[in-house]
């Protein structure tokens, strides 16, 4: 008898849990019945979250799509490299070490990403607004590049990725630690600068200076050791990396291009996320993506000011010597005609891509030498 009390007990206990959770659910439950199973993913980024890329574009996006999913999707984010460091990140995609790429970097790779770097040529009026825009343009654009596929499709979709562009920098600018340009006879090869991608070093070797390629993030420990004496890159930034404190001469109003990474999951992954999910992923990225653009525009100012208060000379293209003008006027047009004949010689869509880019700049507000204008 006392047995079967127990029993009675034990069994009145279970349906009255049973029914508490069927009337109120937990979180996880309640999600899996409206849209499948929650899922928790591992996102690498190789920049700091003083980064304008995390502040204005990883976190309010991976924010915005935890509680927009109502927690199907949640974040485990690495900054800094902690996880996968810059340029390394495709590898890590492929053998699952991350399931998403904040900072997949397609300029830092040529070899598999041979188109992408087309946003590092040079202009002369543009910024991180326009080239934001233009990105997006040119990411859903239909036109042809090579073997009948679109820039998407080469870059990203022949990969198994899905990608979205992350906002696009402000315009690289030339800086030093100690070497003016006065004259044309300062752009010498045993000055060290480096660069970002192939376009730089075409635009390093156009001017007369030694490019060396590497990731921004080891920028400033070269700097400071003597083994670099400049670099290719953009304002805003050098405040999150320590730059401000380290350049002294740097000439700005002359557009040395744009740098855009990506982020990106495998098709596998994305097909994980429900039709709901994947609906609110693409449209955070393709709005939130303007905001950040909008951010660092915000900020160059304080970042010039920074490196003014720490001596450094900010120097206007307008305000140059004429040799140094025509010199740098000359590059930007030369280095635009250097990477097309480079990838065509390649046997890539080389031209293709470049007039594809120049339409989407000049849709969006871009200024351009009259030759790249006028190249057909």
């Amino acid at each position: 008898m006392e047995k079967m009390k127990w029993m009675s007990v034990v069994l009145a206990s279970a349906l009255v849990l049973s029914a508490c959770g069927e009337e109120t659910g937990s979180s996880s439950s309640g999600e899996a019945e409206a849209g499948g199973e929650a899922k928790n993913f591992r996102a690498s980024s190789g920049v700091p979250d003083k980064h304008f890329w995390h502040r204005g574009f990883f976190e309010p996006l991976t924010t915005a799509v935890e509680e927009e999913s109502g927690g199907q999707a949640t974040f485990d984010i690495f900054t800094s490299g902690e996880l996968v460091t810059l340029g390394g990140e495709l590898d890590a995609l492929n053998s699952g070490q991350i399931d998403i790429a904040l900072t997949l970097m397609p300029p830092y790779d040529p070899q598999r990403f041979p188109y992408t770097e087309v946003v590092m040529l040079p202009t002369l009026t543009s910024d991180a607004g326009i080239a934001t825009e233009a990105m997006a343009k040119m990411m859903e654009s239909d036109r042809e590049i090579a073997d009948g596929k679109t820039y998407y499709q080469l870059e990203f979709e022949d990969k198994d990725l899905v990608a979205f562009a992350n906002p696009a920098t402000e315009p690289y600018v030339l800086s030093t630690t100690n070497q003016k340009f006065e004259s044309a006879a300062d752009f010498t090869a045993a000055l060290r600068v480096r660069t970002a991608s192939r376009v730089h070093e075409i635009l390093a070797n156009e001017l007369g200076i030694t490019g060396q390629s590497m990731p921004i993030s080891d920028a400033y420990d070269a700097l400071s050791r003597n083994a670099l004496d400049g670099i290719i890159y953009n304002a805003p930034d050098w405040i999150a990396f320590g730059l401000d404190e380290l350049i002294k001469h740097t000439i700005t109003g002359v557009n040395l291009g744009h740098f855009v990474g990506h982020t990106a999951m495998t098709k596998e992954t994305w097909d994980s996320l429900s039709p709901e999910t994947q609906e609110v992923f693409r449209e955070n990225a393709e709005s939130i993506v303007h905001e950040g653009a909008a951010l660092t525009m915000g900020e160059t100012e304080e970042n010039i000011a920074s490196n003014k208060e720490k001596g450094g000379e900010i120097t206007h293209f307008d305000d140059v010597t004429p040799e140094v003008h025509d010199l740098l006027e000359s590059a930007v047009v030369n280095s635009w005609n250097d990477w097309i004949e480079d990838l065509d010689s390649q046997g890539l869509g080389g031209k293709e891509m470049a007039l594809l880019w120049r339409d989407m700049l000049v849709e969006s507000g871009a200024v351009l030498p009259q030759d790249i204008l006028d190249l057909e």
